[in-house]
């Protein structure tokens, strides 16, 4: 099974980065990275949201985004 691993990033979009920070059995926490690699760079508040299992790999919702392991 796939699993979050604190200190990577998993990216859905071009624009759209999320590094995980702390992670639990049951949630982690995130923090949702916007023109990652960019001079622009921004990084926003750490959040916490719920790890769902999946058959092979882990998945969590946030910001409208969809995230898997």
């Amino acid at each position: 099974m796939r699993k979050f691993e604190v200190g990577k990033r998993y990216k859905e979009t071009d624009t759209i980065e999320f590094e995980i920070i702390k992670r639990t059995a049951k949630f982690v926490t995130y923090v949702e990275i916007q023109h990652a690699g960019r001079f622009n760079e921004r990084r926003c508040e750490p959040k916490r949201t719920k790890v769902f299992d999946w058959e092979t790999r882990e998945v969590f919702f946030a910001s409208g985004y969809q995230m898997e392991a």
